[in-house]
């Protein structure tokens, strides 16, 4: 995939310790890759920086091989959905979407067409005389997206859009935005600070703390090769175990047990979480360890049961 995003060097301060720095990022064509990281690490600096929303006090930003850092927000070819929607309340759901199309002075009928259309690809069709308030949060979000969309973006940035929705839809929205972007073809830039969500729609992920990137990578490489503890600890569940002066990182489910009647370990708590089992385990030195196991294994054990732990894959990071 050819490149359509790069970010050089870019630097936005608000204060010493608020802001992002020396950012250097590439977003290859029709990807979609998520910013990911804990509230305050930069993220939305950044997606605002590249639609206009921030200047930035150093650095480019090149969209289809030209420079856009100094073009207003109307003028860069990016289409952005916030968290809160912004739709306005007093217009119909056809008049929000055909607003930016009157700046552009399309036709009558290619406002009608390419509107269509639009709400044809999030499954909207037939809510054009509907209000905002008529509409849940979720179709609400469906039509923040298409009026994004119906202006042919070459990029479309998110910022945590389905973060006020309940779990339920919040999991339907994002099948339904893989979906739009590959029917559409779309180059998509997604912040969130939910792990679950950037692992599930994102091609790949760069994790951020404190105005730096972490680690660049496809959501399997973040998962299983994290580069650093700080990614290690932010991305799922992880455990750090001291062995003989040293310590290792582990995942619950990279942790398997053996029944002895004076093992290392005891089981304090089991938990069924639907198709797998949540042990939690204590040291002979009080350390706390998490395990995860297929139902069928969980089985063998039970609470106050004593047992030794084997790691199949170990981690080490540097201090």
């Amino acid at each position: 995939m050819s490149e359509k995003l790069v970010i050089e060097n870019l630097t936005k301060k608000f204060s010493k310790t608020d802001g992002v720095e020396n950012i250097s990022l590439t977003v290859k064509e029709h990807e979609l890759l998520t910013l990911l990281g804990p509230s305050g690490c930069g993220k939305t600096t950044i997606l605002r920086a590249i639609g206009g929303f921030h200047s930035i006090d150093s650095g480019r930003i090149l969209l289809d091989g030209q420079e856009i850092q100094n073009l207003p927000p109307e003028k860069r070819p990016t289409g952005m959905v916030f968290q809160s929607y912004n739709l306005w309340p007093h217009m119909t759901v056809y008049e929000n979407m055909a607003f930016g199309l009157k700046i552009r002075k399309h036709s009558r009928e290619q406002m009608r067409q390419e509107i269509s259309e639009m709400l044809k690809l999030v499954r909207m069709d037939g809510t054009e005389k509907k209000y905002p308030g008529q509409l849940s949060g979720g179709q609400q979000q469906r039509i923040a997206i298409a009026r994004a969309l119906v202006l042919q973006p070459s990029v479309l940035l998110l910022d945590e859009p389905f973060s006020a929705l309940d779990a339920k839809i919040r999991g339907q929205m994002r099948e339904e935005l893989k979906r739009i972007q590959r029917e559409a073809g779309l180059t998509v830039i997604f912040v969130t600070h939910d792990q679950e969500e950037a692992m599930a729609i994102s091609d790949r992920i760069a994790v951020m703390r404190k105005g730096y990137l972490e680690q660049i990578g496809s959501p399997d490489e973040i998962y299983d090769h994290p580069a650093t503890r700080f990614v290690a600890e932010f991305i799922g569940d992880m455990n750090f175990v001291k062995e003989q002066g040293a310590e290792f990182a582990v995942r619950p489910e990279d942790v398997t047990l053996e029944a002895k009647e004076n093992g290392a370990f005891e089981i304090v708590q089991m938990m069924s979480l639907g198709h797998f089992t949540q042990a939690i385990l204590y040291g002979s030195d009080g350390a706390e360890l998490k395990v995860f196991m297929e139902k069928d294994v969980a089985r063998l054990y039970e609470k106050g049961q004593r047992v030794d732990c084997h790691f199949l894959r170990k981690q080490y990071f540097a201090a």
